[in-house]
């Protein structure tokens, strides 16, 4: 099975846009939405991945819910080598110091930032936009559940600076066996009548992280020597199997 990401089209849509944006950098803020499964997470590992780290500093925080102003500001600083300040002021007036002087270009990743607190988005972009004589060297990028963007159009400042606002919403009907020759190769795409890739559509509702489980599961419970795949026979496997 091959495991690398299907570029459907909102996925290279998406990919195309924010790869501008990391490139260039005019943007301090991005911000990437979908639905669980649809692959945000994948798209922005690979970019990230290909940034030039003499010129790009990522740094990721995964477990938003847990994250206050005052965790945020002291990471950021321990990722460069700053002591923490006996005050958080303090701590983050030396940060703010220290990030007119940073010759690389900072990208924050907030991953499931639909959960972050209010507090600590102001705490991002007070550090994101502390140079106000120039450009800013440290970017956000926000990813999350479709919820996030209006949490952050409840940001009436925050939001109208965020231009770069791409989103995920999955296959659609006619790229689906072009997803399943990708991740399972032609002779299995092959095994599905139209109407059965119709109805793994329906159950999945284009969503790749929800479709290639209930193909596995499909597969798995049919024969092996390669026959076709009935549409009644995919309805009962899916009927028996808890997608969601």
């Amino acid at each position: 099975m091959n495991t690398e990401p299907f570029p459907f089209a909102d996925y290279v849509r998406a990919q195309q846009h924010l790869e501008a944006a990391l490139e260039h950098g005019d943007d301090t803020y991005l911000l990437l939405t979908g639905d669980s499964g649809t692959g945000k997470t994948a798209l922005l590992r690979g970019l990230i991945h290909k940034l030039d780290r003499y010129r790009y500093r990522p740094i990721y925080f995964s477990h938003a819910r847990q994250l206050g102003a005052t965790g945020f500001v002291r990471v950021i600083a321990r990722s460069f080598r700053l002591s923490p300040r006996r005050s958080h002021p303090e701590t983050v007036q030396a940060l703010v110091a220290h990030l007119l002087e940073e010759p690389a270009e900072i990208w924050v990743w907030f991953d499931e930032a639909h959960e972050l607190p209010e507090e600590t988005l102001a705490e991002a972009r007070t550090l994101a936009e502390s140079d106000l004589g120039g450009r800013s060297r440290l970017h956000i990028l926000f990813t999350g559940l479709t919820a996030l963007r209006e949490k952050l159009q409840a940001m009436t400042p925050l939001w109208r600076r965020i231009v770069v606002r791409e989103e995920l919403s999955g296959l659609t009907r006619d790229e689906l066996p072009a997803f399943v020759v990708h991740h399972f190769g032609k002779a299995t795409a092959d095994r599905f009548s139209d109407d059965g890739l119709s109805l793994l559509f329906e159950r999945g509702r284009g969503i790749p992280g929800l479709l290639l489980p209930a193909i596995r599961a499909t597969l798995r419970q049919t024969s092996t020597k390669g026959g076709k795949i009935h549409t009644t026979r995919v309805e009962d496997i899916l009927s028996r199997w808890d997608l969601a």
